[in-house]
């Protein structure tokens, strides 16, 4: 699944803006994984301009590609959220290692952001 910036949003408040370090308008970012909020916005996860995956407001986005990965599975928790990703990031603790730096979970990373971005 890929997207198109289509306008730039502050992810707190939704108010329009007109740079970001994170998006930049008009380019096109590869969905690693959808995440659904009980009661909030729609969010998609990218690889945002400075290299780090991030949630964005997917009011934001325009669908260039329609493709769901075939490895993503969906996560429901009740009264909580929905997510579409890689099984292995829906694991309890895996963004946690990643953002620490754990070179097994930076690997998983990035086997599967290959995966979908070869998709």
């Amino acid at each position: 699944m890929k997207v198109r910036c289509i306008k730039l949003l502050d992810e707190s408040t939704g108010d329009p803006l007109e740079t970001s370090s994170w998006l930049s308008l008009e380019s096109v970012y590869h969905v690693l994984s959808v995440n659904m909020e009980d009661g909030a916005a729609v969010k998609f996860q990218l690889m945002s301009d400075n290299g780090t995956p991030a949630f964005h407001n997917a009011n934001q986005f325009e669908i260039v590609s329609d493709i769901i990965p075939a490895r993503w599975v969906i996560n429901f928790v009740a009264g909580s959220h929905v997510e579409l990703s890689p099984k292995l990031w829906s694991e309890p603790g895996f963004w946690e290692s990643y953002f620490d730096g754990e070179p097994e979970a930076i690997s998983l990373f990035d086997t599967e952001k290959e995966i979908i971005f070869q998709e």
